[in-house]
């Protein structure tokens, strides 16, 4: 697929990829850490638009551009009037089935090669269809308990059904870190595949082709 045929968003945090009509990609690339701050709004109301209003889209991708960070968690730094609305269920910014969204809106798969921290980062994969992680570098996390905080963004009723009260009860109140092959373990993710071959299989996926089921 050459996806120099589709334009990308002119954003910088945030970069759509359309590989062809039908499978979009989500880059978050906000270096060094992929913190989401209230400058990425915009960008998320402009890239959702974008799929909410293009029929032809079926499967989108979130990755990540930046090493070692998928997306970790919000700018707590920033002034707290900037984020206002934001402070919501990433399922808002996604608009995803749970939401009440048409079944024909796209598939969503979050690929996780990276650290995965609390909002945005694990809610925004909870909030996605199919979830696959690296076995060597992915880290999933809800660190709010450590931190004294409620965990929201939708994980107490998303993890307790992706695996069940007791495991969503141990990741939420050690806020410990979960690696790829405990996340696949517990359910948090479908699989944990090799780091190298991680991209392949979700591309794969996203594309109806036949991915490798090399463990």
């Amino acid at each position: 697929m050459k996806d120099q045929n589709y334009a990308a968003t002119k954003t910088t945090e945030m970069r759509l990829v359309r590989r062809s009509p039908e499978y979009w990609r989500v880059t978050f690339d906000h270096p060094p850490l992929n913190i989401f701050g209230p400058e990425m709004l915009p960008q998320v109301n402009e890239i959702i638009t974008a799929i909410e209003t293009d029929e032809r889209v079926k499967v989108v991708v979130f990755d990540s551009a930046v090493e070692g960070f998928f997306l970790i968690h919000l700018d707590f730094l920033a002034n707290l009037t900037s984020w206002r609305i934001s402070l919501l269920d990433p399922q808002v910014c996604i608009h995803g089935r749970d939401a009440g969204a048409p079944e024909s809106f796209p598939c969503r798969i979050d690929s996780v090669d990276s650290r995965a921290g609390d909002w945005y980062g694990s809610e925004l994969a909870l909030a996605c269809d199919m979830r696959f992680a690296s076995r060597e570098k992915a880290i999933l996390s809800q660190f709010e308990v450590g931190a004294g905080l409620v965990p929201g963004g939708g994980p107490m009723a998303r993890l307790s059904r992706l695996m069940g009260r007791g495991r969503a009860l141990e990741v939420i109140l050690s806020a410990d870190d979960v690696s790829g092959d405990l996340a696949e373990r517990y359910g948090y993710v479908n699989r944990s595949l090799p780091d190298a071959g991680l991209d392949g299989f979700v591309d794969a996926l996203a594309t109806g082709s036949p991915p490798s089921t090399n463990r």
